[in-house]
């Protein structure tokens, strides 16, 4: 059981919904960055090594489904304010 994997075939991260657990095991797909950020804004994800690891799968995210240089660091830029704690 990983928290977060990436799923080759469909150019997406796949991560365990955080707030279900310990109830219920769910895995969340996330293609794009806004999915991303909704998941670490309602905490689906969580703890700095997960959110760590989160980020740098959403700048993936962002490089499959970007066209350009300028979209791609906007998408970062997104990313990089996501997180609703300290």
């Amino acid at each position: 059981m990983r928290t977060l994997e990436w799923d080759e075939e469909k150019d997406a991260l796949r991560l365990i919904d955080q707030t279900l657990l310990p109830r219920e095991y769910k895995l969340i797909e996330c293609k794009h960055v806004d999915e991303l950020i909704a998941a670490i804004k309602s905490l689906k994800v969580r703890g700095a090594p997960a959110l760590g690891a989160a980020g740098a799968f959403g700048v993936v995210l962002a490089c499959t489904t970007e066209i350009t240089k300028e979209s791609v660091k906007q998408e970062v830029t997104k990313l990089k304010i996501a997180r609703p704690t300290a």
